[in-house]
């Protein structure tokens, strides 16, 4: 977060679903090149489950995004209720 000081960012744990889609975007990509390369060699007929791995790219897209999208959520509920909390705060002083 940008109002955060460098050090309490490094410390915060990195979100699993992310690292999980990313981890899996990145293996789709190496299937993928996998794919293709043989097709250059003159090969037209990869096997089937090389092709079904390929989609390991767009699960993994899905996969960061919604995790992604999902702690956003989260810390944005957090940030309105922490700004609700100090506002009644103030109100009640």
């Amino acid at each position: 977060m940008p109002g955060q000081p460098q050090s309490e960012r490094a410390s915060q744990p990195r979100p699993r679903g992310v690292l999980i889609g990313i981890v899996l975007f990145v293996l789709g990509l190496a299937f993928v090149i996998a794919d293709i390369t043989p097709f250059f060699a003159g090969d037209h007929n990869t096997p089937l489950w090389l092709n079904l791995a390929c989609l390991l790219v767009p699960i993994g897209f899905a996969v960061a995004g919604w995790s992604g999208l999902r702690i956003g959520r989260e810390q944005q509920r957090a940030a309105v209720r922490e700004l609700h909390s100090t506002a009644n705060h103030d109100v009640a002083e």
